[in-house]
């Protein structure tokens, strides 16, 4: 009778290894410490003044407490208020890039309206439309939702609308064959067929409503209204805290990379182990 080898410990942690390896991870943790390191010697060798630039320690320090380690985790209320506008947004945007992609599948009009309205929105940085929608909605958080609502529709609904045009011709056939409706066809045909491309977009999307958010956010800050994380970083400049503004950014950086990783991990999960797509 054969014998199953089965790999012990050992050939799994070489493995595991060879894939951190693989992915560069080791070479971006030692890029990453190195960075750290001539930060912090720069700043104590040649006695830069703290007030404006601190040393990456202190920093951390300032982050750590306010993350509740050692402090009041303020930083949490800070990062949610953010969080909430921005997933406020994301469900508003997929929604209307949703519907208004699917009409433009089967309508002339719906196309060229939704190529006219992405050629002129895309380009533009929705964060100069935040003094129109204070004077629409006040300071509000309704103003906040506009400008970010603004940042990410368009790159979802751009990369949908490549998505459902590399749809193989045999599969919207099959539906028609089957007499489904428009509704069934999104979702039955449409929707799973482009998913790679609808994941690609939203991290587009993503990404630029996290930097609109915090820019927002820094303005709404200089005049005066409370917010989120960047309210948070333009009041350290106001009082002088300057290591509890860095910390801030560190935070609008690390939240930024924990996302990236979740929507490589829906990749990965999803479009990946199906076979559709290969990153």
């Amino acid at each position: 009778m054969a014998s199953i080898d089965i790999p012990d410990a050992a050939s799994r942690r070489n493995k595991l290894v060879a894939l951190l390896l693989n992915a560069g991870a080791v070479k971006k943790v030692v890029v990453l410490a190195l960075v750290c390191i001539a930060w912090e010697a720069t700043v104590r060798l040649l006695e830069v003044n703290r007030l404006l630039f601190p040393p990456i320690s202190e920093i951390a320090v300032k982050l750590a407490h306010g993350l509740g380690l050692g402090g009041t985790g303020e930083l949490w209320s800070y990062v949610w208020q953010t969080l909430s506008v921005i997933l406020q947004s994301f469900a508003i945007s997929i929604v209307i890039a949703v519907v208004v992609t699917g009409l433009a599948v089967s309508n002339n009009w719906a196309r060229e309206f939704l190529s006219v309205m992405t050629g002129m929105f895309q380009p533009l940085p929705s964060i100069a439309l935040l003094p129109m929608a204070i004077l629409w909605f006040g300071f509000s958080r309704e103003s906040l939702v506009f400008v970010v609502v603004m940042a990410m529709i368009w790159p979802i609904a751009s990369s949908l609308t490549v998505g459902f045009a590399t749809i193989s011709p045999t599969l919207m056939r099959l539906g028609q064959n089957y007499e489904l409706g428009r509704f069934a066809m999104m979702t039955e045909i449409l929707l799973p067929a482009a998913l790679p491309m609808m994941i690609s977009g939203l991290r587009v999307g993503w990404g630029f409503g996290w930097r609109t958010v915090v820019a927002a956010e820094l303005v709404f800050g200089a005049t005066g209204t409370g917010g989120g994380i960047g309210w948070y970083i333009n009041n350290s400049r106001l009082f002088m805290n300057i290591a509890d503004g860095f910390a801030g950014i560190l935070l609008v950086i690390i939240v930024g990379l924990f996302t990236e990783s979740l929507f490589r991990m829906v990749q990965y999960f999803t479009t990946h182990k199906w076979g559709t797509e290969n990153f």
